[in-house]
């Protein structure tokens, strides 16, 4: 049996928001680099792996694309709101600050170019999930 206190404050709000959307499936995209040519991960991220394995949740994939990061778009966007015209300065400090709130762990492949608007080419996934109801309840 699944203790739900073993699962972190991420893999506890996507329960939740799948239980919520319980009737309809919940529709969610994430990011994972792309690397060499080969084709994208067919492993989920571990947050999400580990509510299928335990038997919380249920996937499934929708469709994955390789496209330019939507994540990084949304903060230089968010970061220039306030700047007249953008500058390849401004796109530095932006770019060490985001490197930085990511923290360690994040792949070296996802991160922005050196290179103003150069964003990173990621493997975009869209996937449905759906809470499962344990049989033993």
């Amino acid at each position: 049996m699944t203790h739900i206190p073993s699962l972190t404050q991420e893999q506890l709000e996507l329960l939740r928001l799948a239980k919520k959307n319980s009737v309809e499936e919940l529709q969610l995209f994430y990011e994972f680099p792309v690397v060499d040519n080969s084709g994208p991960s067919t492993v989920h991220p571990l947050f999400i792996q580990k509510l299928i394995d335990i038997h919380l949740i249920q996937v499934r994939e929708v469709k994955t694309s390789v496209l330019v990061s939507e994540f990084q778009q949304s903060s230089w966007t968010e970061y220039c709101k306030n700047l007249a015209y953008p500058t390849q300065v401004d796109w530095d400090r932006w770019r060490q600050e985001f490197i930085a709130q990511l923290g360690e762990g994040v792949e070296q492949l996802m991160n922005p170019g050196k290179g103003l608007g150069q964003f990173a080419k990621v493997w975009i996934r869209e996937i449905r999930i759906r809470a499962v109801q344990p049989s033993n309840l």
